[in-house]
């Protein structure tokens, strides 16, 4: 989500860019909550169209979509609760013969964590926020399901134009159980935002300034770590698919508009292309890539 281009409406490095259900890693600067509960709301849909899958498995389609919510309140000068929940999933429809892969991916996860102010400007904040749920597929979500994965980021506002952070961001269904993520957030002009946060990144231009339309260009890269079900009869290379780990991500270049239909809703709608694709089996060392699909989105965004 694009954020405001006035300098002294400063945001989260990472609002602009993820839904809530896809976690802020950077922490939210603590003047922007209050002792009232205030609730961010999220809905994404995508479609992506037919690619052809490696190892000659067939074509493949998808559709992508997500809703999250996640409320806020300050129960401290310097401490913020958030409280939330969301749910993401992809769906694959596949052009071929015994392809191995799943038809779905499913996550339901609870948002929990803190936002902390560590000096008395805001200058340097922090949050730590865990995601428990399940991830699997529509027909495997049971207790092999079940994970925590969770965040501990670091942010510092330099000035108005100028943000950067550090978050490690850990789950143990990923082949790397621990990854570091660097962002920043810089603008270099009235009218131009260039947001350097995953997993989203974009260049953001707002012609007018009383106009409620902003455009913008950049990458999204959207990743989903899975335990597939126990019974799962499939395999691949000759080694079983049951109750493997599944780390699918895909990365896609585009181009979209936000428009502000109300002061509390915005509408985005992007298209581009899915330039990177795989399903990667971690435990059996193996995985299946895609080719190049054009891809259209539409998101909405609240705040209350």
């Amino acid at each position: 989500m694009t954020d405001p281009i006035e300098p002294e409406e400063y945001q989260d490095p990472l609002a602009p860019t993820m839904t809530p259900g896809r976690g802020a890693l950077a922490p939210q600067r603590a003047k922007e909550s209050t002792e009232e509960w205030g609730v961010q709301v999220a809905a994404d849909y995508g479609y992506v169209g037919s690619a052809s899958l490696t190892k000659g498995l067939g074509t493949v389609t998808e559709q992508s979509a997500e809703v999250a919510v996640v409320a806020d309140r300050r129960i401290e000068d310097d401490l913020i609760f958030l409280i939330g929940g969301n749910s993401q999933m992809f769906s694959f429809g596949y052009n071929g013969a015994n392809i191995p892969l799943p038809n779905n991916l499913l996550c339901l996860n609870m948002i929990l964590g803190f936002d902390v102010a560590l000096d008395e400007g805001n200058e340097w904040n922090m949050r730590i926020q865990i995601d428990p749920g399940v991830y699997g597929t529509m027909q495997s979500l049971g207790w092999h399901q079940v994970n925590v994965p969770g965040v501990v980021a670091f942010s510092n506002i330099v000035d108005e134009d100028f943000q950067w952070f550090i978050a490690l961001r850990a789950d143990i269904f990923n082949f790397f159980p621990v990854i570091p993520v660097p962002g920043f957030r810089w603008q270099f002009d009235k009218a131009w935002v260039l947001n350097g946060t995953a997993p989203k990144p974009a260049i953001q231009w707002r012609p007018v300034e009383d106009l409620d339309l902003t455009a913008y260009v950049g990458g999204d890269i959207l990743n989903l770590n899975v335990r597939l079900a126990d019974s799962n009869p499939n395999t691949l290379g000759n080694r079983s698919l049951a109750g493997a780990l599944l780390n699918y991500f895909e990365g896609r270049v585009g181009a979209g508009v936000e428009y502000q239909v109300t002061p509390n809703l915005a509408l985005q709608l992007e298209g581009g292309a899915t330039v990177w694709r795989t399903y990667d089996f971690v435990r059996i060392n193996d995985n299946v890539n895609s080719t190049m699909a054009p891809y259209v989105q539409a998101a909405l965004r609240g705040t209350f």
